[in-house]
């Protein structure tokens, strides 16, 4: 096995679990070489994400209250037990933890303390890895409102924490923010402060990024009725303003998702009647590409959008539960959440090799090592892989 040409060995590699990789890297110094190599860990997760079972995760505080598993493929058996409670405890038994957000396999928390302070922490439950941020500079101790929204920016390769608040006193006061770099290891100000007259946040639902940018939809008035859309360039640490299309300004349609639709910014937006609308930016930060692409008013009950899957398939909360609903085929699929009926985050289940240290602190070839009985085990356990994926791309070339 080990003698394999390194084309046929990333071949195999790429379809095995992110956890099976981990252990892989220590049976030998190339393939720790190979399995550690940028590309070879984009090219895995850009399999997962393409590939992958459509597992969604439904967060109530500390807890993933349940799970909701869309496809079953052929690809191995993902045990998901260990992500039934997040990875950091506390002395605090009655304190929860908030989802801020989930990317490329990475999942983003915070913990708020007795005293006020956030504990952030970004986790790979791929590879049962947690990392923990150093303080911020800011404090939120007098804060009136936090927001956060974790990112990636693929120009520098880099995930981003973003934070800033607004302050009680005096009413006017401008947000003040800073960005947590995950390759720097630190936190640094943001120079541009957010638009003064936007108020508060509506959009609860985390919102992919776009070509580096996070986006937040916020009031901008004191009746909750005029919305904008602000959106923040991970690279430059800029703040700008989109607007949101003409025919969705009223106060008619009153709850609004800002997400992603084939690689598009778009709003997902429910009016009176229970109808909803889908806008489409056509080019972005462009206001006259605003389209309207999809009505669906046809599903029975209420209906409250949750945001947008990575195979572009509608998320809502219908009466009874929930709704993946496919614009393509017209199709949709009803599930139930089991355990408690207040979901605080709900985040697409990603295996990934992408490792949650910042870019001096990662993992070094020195560090890995492993018993002969341990190594014979895992090449033991890659050849039975290697011949299920052999018979799996069998079968699918006879199908084909």
């Amino acid at each position: 096995m080990e003698n394999l040409p390194g084309e046929v060995l990333s071949d195999i590699f790429i379809r095995l679990l992110a956890k099976q990789l981990a252990q892989m890297r220590c049976v030998c110094k190339s393939w720790n070489a190979l399995l550690s190599e940028s590309s070879f860990i984009k090219s895995h997760l850009h399999h997962s994400t393409h590939n992958n079972n459509d597992i969604l995760l439904f967060f109530h505080c500390s807890f993933i209250d349940d799970l909701f598993i869309r496809r079953h493929s052929c690809s191995p058996d993902i045990k998901l037990t260990r992500f039934y409670k997040l990875p950091v405890n506390t002395q605090f038994e009655s304190s929860s933890y908030t989802v801020i957000g989930s990317v490329n396999g990475l999942i983003c928390f915070y913990y708020k303390s007795y005293n006020d302070d956030y504990l952030i922490h970004i986790w790979n439950p791929s590879l049962s890895a947690v990392l923990t941020l150093p303080p911020y500079s800011l404090s939120t101790r007098i804060s009136k409102k936090i927001y956060l929204r974790f990112g990636f920016d693929p120009k520098t390769d880099d995930y981003k924490v973003v934070k800033f608040t607004s302050l009680f006193q005096p009413c006017n006061e401008v947000a003040k923010g800073e960005v947590y770099s995950m390759r720097k290891g630190s936190w640094e100000l943001i120079s541009q402060r957010l638009p003064p007259h936007v108020i508060s946040n509506q959009n609860k639902v985390d919102v992919d990024d776009i070509d580096s940018y996070l986006h937040w939809l916020f009031y901008i008035d004191k009746e909750m009725k005029a919305r904008t859309i602000v959106a923040f360039d991970l690279g430059a640490e800029t703040f700008c303003e989109i607007p949101l299309p003409d025919s969705i300004l009223d106060y008619t349609h009153w709850y609004n998702v800002v997400g992603v639709l084939s690689g598009k910014l778009c709003v997902i937006s429910r009016g009176k009647g229970g109808k909803c609308e889908v806008w489409v930016m056509e080019e972005y930060r462009v206001a006259a590409s605003w389209v309207k692409r999809h009505v669906f008013s046809h599903l029975s009950g209420g209906i409250i959008p949750y945001g947008i899957t990575l195979h572009n398939e509608f998320l809502l909360k219908v009466d009874g539960g929930f709704c993946l609903y496919d614009p393509i085929s017209a199709k949709n699929k009803t599930f139930e959440i089991k355990g408690r009926i207040h979901i605080t985050e709900i985040v697409e289940y990603i295996d990934s090799l992408v490792w949650v240290a910042p870019a001096e602190h990662a993992l070094s070839k020195g560090h890995l090592s492993v018993s002969n009985w341990k190594r014979y085990r895992l090449l033991k356990g890659l050849q039975k892989a290697t011949k299920g994926i052999s018979q799996f791309l069998f079968c699918e070339g006879i199908s084909r």
